[in-house]
């Protein structure tokens, strides 16, 4: 076989692959396979897709590293749902990939789109339920201040508690995605003294205009919110000045 023929038939299996894969994955996000369902062995699925076992197998591959399948020595192939746990974790590592202090800027710049229209659309939309979900993280947050572990679950659940009420799943997700990396830089956030009372301020302000119904009030609330985080945060990893010798 020349070199052409076999970079030919190197770009035609790589190029059936794909379409494999697009076409499993498509059936996954349409929910035609759910969580756990088993797939039809290699052998099957090269009949029924009319191509060889090679090209399923790395269709198969590339699913797999996109956590699509799963794939076990005597149970065979099953498939995975996409979670936020999973779009998290692969937000937190692309995020530690980047350069430097460059990672906490873009998560708070991520942040500040997302959460200032939250805030408003949550003041138009949110319900008795929401109030009620939102007043009782506030006395959570408060109550443990003085706890970083505790108080950083108290601020995540105000955060995703606010998009639940907007009543759009889909801000619950992106939102939900980002919770790992969020608990990281609240973290590195609460070294400086007096955030967390802060933060409850600004969260206390917040709910106030959700619960008027006041959608300006609200996204300038949770935007005077994330210039607080903003600089708080640039404070948390300035380098320390050098000891005077």
């Amino acid at each position: 076989m020349t070199n052409n023929r076999i970079v030919n038939e190197l770009t035609r299996e790589a190029t059936l692959a794909r379409r494999v894969e697009t076409e499993l994955e498509r059936l996954i996000l349409e929910s035609r396979l759910g969580e756990g369902d088993r797939l039809p062995s290699e052998r099957e699925l090269a009949t029924q897709f009319g191509v060889s076992r090679t090209v399923i197998r790395e269709a198969i591959r590339a699913l797999a590293a996109r956590r699509l399948v799963d794939v076990e020595m005597g149970r065979g192939m099953t498939v995975r749902v996409p979670t936020t746990e999973g779009a998290g974790e692969g937000m937190r590592l692309l995020l530690r990939l980047q350069a430097g202090g460059a990672d906490a800027d873009k998560v708070s710049e991520l942040r500040r789109v997302l959460e200032d229209a939250i805030a408003a659309l949550a003041a138009e939309r949110r319900t008795d339920a929401d109030l009620s979900a939102l007043e009782q993280v506030l006395v959570q947050a408060s109550a443990h201040r003085e706890d970083p572990e505790a108080f950083i679950k108290a601020d995540v659940a105000f955060h995703s508690l606010l998009a639940r009420a907007t009543q759009n799943e889909l801000f619950v997700l992106v939102l939900d995605s980002l919770a790992t990396v969020m608990a990281e830089v609240r973290l590195l956030a609460l070294r400086v003294p007096g955030t967390a009372s802060r933060a409850l301020a600004h969260h206390t302000r917040v709910y106030e205009a959700v619960k008027a119904g006041d959608a300006v009030g609200a996204r300038a609330a949770m935007d005077a919110h994330m210039d607080e985080a903003m600089q708080t945060l640039r404070s948390a990893v300035a380098p320390e000045p050098d000891e005077p010798s």
